[in-house]
């Protein structure tokens, strides 16, 4: 059977020569673990093959994607990318990657700048509905123009498309039905996906064909990192936890190493450590909302909603419910950035006076 490289040979290895193709595969594990550079990875390892490759962002923007990658030396010139971020990073506008609130097209990564083209998209303008639009028409309008298919998709993440789209038994219906689409592109994918609560099997997991999931452990003050293949449908893996790292070239897995165990188990970082982490990242984005309601309130500009908004995601925090504290709080900072941009910009210009009628004609 053909296999697809992940574009890391000692992952290649555990897999038994590397992926299935043209299945879904989710790579899993806490932040900061490794995922989006593997994700990287395994595109530009499809283009140095000659493989088109797609990916849709909806964690970082692209020119952050394209900035996080500059030292491992990658070509991925050639490589479209959707945007879908729904935090607004900048307002002024340029001609540089999809925002799917505003228009239906896609970018290669050489054409992304400095700053991103998204001041009119909101956060709950993502969804899980609109992103498998756009990649079905893109899909396919390239197989019309080229004669050929995306080979290699990357959707980072699936927690963040869940996290901006409807909650509840909605949202894991949307998920299956993606899941669904994507298996039916035939395109080898890779779903970056973070497991906010170990005690929940989300929906992308069981319906996957096959999960990576990379660890991360505390030695004294030292963190390491390991990958392990959760499972892999029809196929014999390596069912071992190896040792990784991130190097200079991109994640490097020790296919034949052996991880140290605490009591039998990964000596994992722990869920305070993880919670600690998240509450960082939501309180970042509540304080940014607060320096700009202060800005609003000598403006004079109503924000009571704002300010709801983000007493709701304070409360959230409280309770630990850290998933719907992001939402909310990032969905207040794109409103009320909205509003101040249009504010600073100043009141429409009046209309011109209108011209006196000729003599002898009455209005």
């Amino acid at each position: 059977m053909d296999r697809v490289s992940t574009g890391v040979p000692g992952l290649d290895a555990m897999l038994g020569g590397g992926l299935i193709p043209a299945r879904p595969y989710v790579v899993s594990g806490p932040t900061g673990a490794g995922k989006t550079i593997l994700a990287m990875q395994f595109l530009a390892a499809g283009l140095a093959k000659g493989e088109a490759g797609l990916m849709v962002t909806l964690d970082e923007p692209p020119n952050e994607v394209k900035a996080n990658v500059v030292a491992f030396g990658w070509n991925l010139d050639r490589l479209k990318i959707l945007d879908a971020t729904p935090d607004i990073k900048a307002h002024k506008r340029q001609r540089s990657v999809i925002d799917v609130g505003t228009t239906m097209d896609v970018r290669d990564m050489d054409q992304v700048g400095e700053i991103r083209q998204s001041s009119q998209i909101r956060a709950m303008e993502v969804s899980i509905h609109g992103v498998q639009k756009m990649l079905k028409q893109e899909f396919f309008q390239r197989q019309e123009r080229t004669r050929e298919k995306y080979k290699r998709i990357v959707v980072d993440s699936i927690t963040a498309l869940k996290m901006f789209s409807m909650g509840g038994e909605d949202s894991r219906i949307m998920i299956q039905s993606f899941m669904r689409f994507l298996s039916e592109l035939e395109a080898t994918t890779l779903l970056v996906s973070e497991r906010l609560n170990p005690k929940i099997l989300e929906t992308e997991f069981f319906l996957c064909r096959g999960e990576i999931r990379f660890h991360k452990s505390l030695d004294g003050n030292v963190i390491r990192r390991a990958v392990s293949i959760e499972k892999f449908r029809g196929s014999r893996f390596d069912d071992r936890v190896r040792p990784m790292s991130i190097t200079n070239s991109g994640v490097s897995v020790d296919a034949q190493g052996v991880v140290a165990m605490t009591g039998g188990r990964l000596a994992a970082l722990g869920q305070e450590y993880l919670e600690q982490r998240m509450g960082e990242e939501v309180t970042t984005v509540i304080e940014s909302v607060l320096k700009m309601v202060e800005d609003a309130h000598r403006m004079r500009m109503a924000v009571t909603d704002i300010e709801h908004a983000i007493s709701r995601a304070m409360l959230q925090i409280q309770r630990r419910n850290y998933q719907k504290a992001m939402k909310a709080a990032l969905h207040a900072q794109s409103v009320i950035r909205e509003r101040l941009e249009k504010a600073r910009q100043g009141p429409p210009p009046p209309p011109p006076p209108a011209a006196p009628p000729p003599p002898g004609v009455r209005r």
